[in-house]
């Protein structure tokens, strides 16, 4: 099985966008799978057969695009609209690097 490991990090909105059709024309024209990985929530729902959400090692949910824009899950929610606010902080400001890295606070 041949795998390809295509790039979409970025692209502007227009060159995503025509990437992301042309894996779904080549999937269904040839009669591949694709997964692709991606924080592009948009561009991946309206390509995609199936869509899981994976958050900490987890699967958080799975099923069909629309299946998944329904979730009732907070989390799933959050990541689907990008709200701030929700069961997933936002952590800004950060605290200083040696102090996230090593556990401790910075003297």
């Amino acid at each position: 099985m041949a795998t390809r490991d295509l790039r979409f990090a970025g692209q502007d909105p227009i060159t995503l966008g025509v990437l992301m059709r042309l894996v779904r024309t080549l999937n269904d024209a040839l009669g591949l799978t694709s997964i692709v990985v991606s924080h592009s929530v948009e561009e991946v729902l309206s390509i995609a057969d199936d869509v899981f959400v994976v958050s900490e090692k987890k699967v958080l949910e799975h099923g069909t695009p629309q299946a998944i824009q329904q979730s009732r899950s907070e989390y799933v929610q959050q990541f689907l609209t990008g709200k701030p606010d929700g069961p997933v902080k936002f952590h800004y400001p950060a605290p200083p690097i040696a102090e996230d890295i090593l556990g401790a606070a910075v003297r």
